[in-house]
């Protein structure tokens, strides 16, 4: 690929994020994927990057944002960006994403309000290297945009890394939920009385109900559907706790559970994020 700015925020496994701000004329850029690092690599690769480059490391700026804890990190970011620049958000060793969104209001600097275009870019793409454990998330701007982007990496085992080389995403949220958790045929009451014990306000009802139509939606690919289902869920729950934290804490002990459970914890972890 050719451009004229490069963005890599590499994300180590402690959460800090070095910054490489790449700029050129022309240069091409590549994710090697089909070998481990050697000595003359740098030290964002997987990247490649071909031509007469200006490479400033930096630290990021205030708008960056990451949480760790054991095997996951939280990352979080608001862009302001011109048409034609690429971002490569780099993952640790082993680290792949697990909830990827976009915010619902991006962070608009004071001045530039509608100078920006506040739709997400233009393409996505994780790409992956199975030889030696690393995965970015790429996005290919195409506008000037002005985005909030907001993800969960987790740690895995190598047996479970991807072997595929890369994934083009139109819908973020069919990323967030893998095949498997499709195997999940119906949501029942029993399933829901975690919720029900400890959002007292929320109408069990009306959420069992919806998150089977978003279960049968997200299986019959209506993607439109699934998003207004989705926020739907995201309204019922945060009216019955007001607070992301305590739902957390519910989708952490949904994960022990079956098929149906991860399932919740997974629309749980999407909606609180």
């Amino acid at each position: 690929m050719i451009t004229k700015l490069m963005v890599i925020q590499k994300v180590n496994e402690d959460g800090k994020v070095e910054v490489f701000q790449v700029t050129s004329d022309n240069f091409q850029w590549t994710f090697e994927n089909r070998r481990t690092k050697i000595d003359s690599d740098s030290e964002f690769f997987p990247f490649g990057l071909f031509g007469d480059i200006n490479v400033l490391k930096r630290q990021p700026g205030a708008e960056t944002r990451t949480y760790s804890k054991e095997n996951e990190i939280t990352f979080c970011d608001d862009y302001g960006v011109p048409g034609g620049t690429v971002v490569g958000i780099l993952f640790p060793k082993n680290y792949i994403p697990d909830i990827i969104k976009f915010k619902d209001k991006p962070f608009i600097p004071v001045g530039f309000a509608g100078q920006f275009s506040t739709r997400p870019p233009g393409q996505i793409q994780i790409l992956y290297n199975h030889l030696e454990k690393r995965c970015s998330i790429i996005f290919n701007i195409y506008d000037y945009v002005c985005f909030g982007f907001k993800c969960i990496a987790k740690k895995i085992s190598e047996e479970e890394f991807p072997r595929n080389e890369s994934v083009i995403a139109d819908d973020l949220f069919d990323i967030t939920l893998s095949r498997e958790f499709l195997n999940v045929e119906t949501i029942s009451n029993e399933d829901l009385k975690l919720i029900n014990e400890t959002l007292n306000q929320t109408d069990i009802t009306d959420l069992h109900k919806t998150l089977n139509e978003l279960l049968d939606a997200v299986k019959s690919g209506q993607k439109e559907k699934s998003k207004s289902l989705l926020n739907r869920i995201g309204t019922l729950l945060m009216n019955g706790t007001g607070v992301a934290s305590s739902l957390t804490t519910i989708a952490d002990s949904y994960k022990s559970g079956g098929a149906a459970g991860q399932f919740i914890s997974r629309i749980i972890e999407y909606v609180s994020l």
